[in-house]
């Protein structure tokens, strides 16, 4: 870390970096028995890092995924319809898909999370069979053909942006996602402005409608 700052490396490069290590440590702890206290909680992410968050429509997610074909359009639309991370959709095997709903055990936290599956995500079939080198270089293909600049990531924003304004609760997010804490996922919390609106109103014309009734009554 101090090594990185010296050379004045950008907040990102080194959190990215970080953010590996935790992981390790914390499955380190958690599931492979090598350390006897939780170290990878005690590794922290610099501040000052610039948050880049895309958020594709529906329209946009179809045609990025219609440039694309076989495994790399199927890589594409599971991200944005379970919200998984690369790594987590090129490890899924068939065992991992039970009753419609996802099952992961090796996650980035070191817990296990559900993730129930739309209808047009069951008819995936498992596993994808791509690297992650190949599925990186088609996706910039359908990518420049789309005309549509992101990051495959961002179809895991996406997902997230899609919960949030469907009216699901932050907890919900967080648990589909498998964060850490509801302080990563608050980065949501500005998508649910209009949901947020829409039910102050409706407590507002449930007020005037008691308010009216009692000066009838």
């Amino acid at each position: 870390k101090a090594d990185a700052i010296a050379t004045k490396a950008a907040p990102a490069t080194v959190n990215r970096k970080l953010a590996v290590l935790r992981r390790v440590a914390r499955l380190a702890y958690r599931q492979w028995g090598w350390l006897d206290s939780p170290v990878g909680d005690r590794i922290t992410l610099l501040p000052g890092e610039r948050q880049r968050h895309v958020f594709l429509t529906r329209d946009q997610v179809g045609k990025l995924a219609k440039h694309a074909t076989g495994a790399v359009r199927d890589a594409i639309l599971l991200a944005a319809m379970t919200g998984l991370r690369r790594g987590e959709i090129l490890n899924l095997q068939p065992a991992d898909r039970r009753d419609g709903t996802l099952v992961l055990r090796d996650t980035k936290n070191g817990r296990p999370r559900m993730v129930p599956l739309p209808a047009e995500a069951l008819k995936i079939r498992l596993p994808l069979e791509i690297t992650s080198n190949e599925l990186e270089h088609w996706f910039r293909v359908a990518r420049r053909k789309a005309g549509i600049q992101v990051r495959f990531h961002d179809l895991r924003h996406t997902y997230a942006s899609w919960l949030v304004q469907s009216g699901a609760s932050l907890t919900v997010v967080r648990d589909l996602l498998g964060h850490s804490s509801l302080a990563v996922t608050s980065r949501y919390a500005h998508l649910a402005h209009e949901h947020l609106r829409a039910a102050v109103d409706g407590m507002e014309r449930g007020w005037k409608r008691r308010t009216k009734s009692k000066k009838h009554g």
